[in-house]
């Protein structure tokens, strides 16, 4: 069958049309880094997160996810979200408190409870409102609140008491609170990337480190250091955020299924965090890992002083009296 110069022009408006509307459909793509596995709580809670945007936003936007610090290490990734070479990075909060130290409440030992008074806390307004305005006034945006676990100790001998610490090399985040922290239980802090952890076990540069129950198992640390220590030492907050103004240069309503796709995406992470936290011990424990579980209160009398050099500024203690109403 042939057709006329008429029906020609129409088939080919139409077809451009077409591929007018597809590329109209998912005009923004936003790259998103973290450092842990795709399978874990970080890649299950992003990929939760771009699925919520694509439908809140109706297709015009999406999330691409970079697992296992391909677009850089956790403070890569922050700077690449200052530079524009990533839009959202997915950070622990202690490497982010190198950016907003405001928010050094979050890394005090024992703030919280357990996980569920940390999912609490996380949930309510009153404190994202107030985590928002302190990023904000460093040029970020908060988009999301994940969880990181509730962290334990590996060595590479068993850890009975606090006094097994004293002197060991135990990896920390470059995070000063930590640092102090360990200091505090006796041993010998060592800041470390986390993508160089488990070399430095099988190596000896550091005797041990602190993880969750999930990330200890998913990346094998029990491989090279096979003692686990469980005192639930801290509850780790992880933000997930954005340049602010990369956030504000997004249209309204992208800015909008943005913010409810994170605030939903993180509720399911952290949910799914402390699952896997849960069934994780059982399988570590299925790799032949001696768990051990410590007296806690000499830990928690060690770590006693750190609040008070952590808690100075005006915006730390309005965050950790709002973080303390929640309790």
């Amino acid at each position: 069958m042939r057709f006329g110069p008429i029906a020609v022009a129409l088939s080919l408006a139409l077809a451009s049309t077409q591929m007018s509307s597809a590329a109209l459909a998912q005009e923004i793509t936003l790259k998103a880094s973290h450092n842990a596995n795709a399978d874990e709580p970080y890649g299950l809670g992003m990929e939760k997160m771009s699925d919520l945007l694509e439908d809140k936003s109706g297709g015009k936007a999406t999330i691409q996810v970079f697992p296992n610090a391909q677009l850089g290490d956790e403070m890569e990734s922050i700077q690449g979200t200052q530079m524009g070479t990533v839009d959202i990075a997915v950070t622990a909060n202690e490497t982010l408190v190198n950016f907003v130290p405001e928010l050094s409440v979050f890394s005090l030992p024992f703030l919280f409870k357990d996980s569920d008074q940390m999912d609490r806390a996380l949930s309510d307004p009153k404190v994202v409102a107030e985590i928002q305005d302190i990023l904000k006034e460093k040029g970020f945006h908060l988009v999301s609140l994940f969880s990181a676990g509730t962290r334990h100790i590996m060595t590479k001998k068993p850890i009975a008491s606090i006094d097994d610490l004293k002197g060991l090399k135990i990896r920390t985040m470059q995070n000063e609170a930590h640092l102090d922290t360990f200091k505090a239980f006796g041993a010998n802090p060592t800041p470390l990337a986390y993508t160089e952890l488990y070399g430095a076990l099988e190596t000896g540069v550091v005797d041990g480190a602190e993880a969750a129950n999930t990330n200890y198992y998913a990346k094998k640390f029990y491989e090279v250091a096979p003692d686990w220590a469980t005192v639930a030492w801290l509850e780790l907050v992880a933000p997930v955020i954005m340049g602010e103004d990369a956030y504000e240069a997004l249209p309204a309503d992208v800015q909008k299924a943005l913010d409810e796709a994170g605030l939903e995406a993180g509720t399911y992470q952290r949910k799914l965090y402390r699952e896997s936290d849960q069934a994780r011990l059982a399988d570590i424990k299925a790799e032949g890992v001696k768990v051990t579980h410590p007296d806690i209160a000499p830990f928690r009398a060690a770590a006693g002083p750190i609040m008070d050099k952590y808690v100075q500024s005006d915006e730390q203690k309005k965050l950790y009296g709002l973080i303390e109403a929640v309790k």
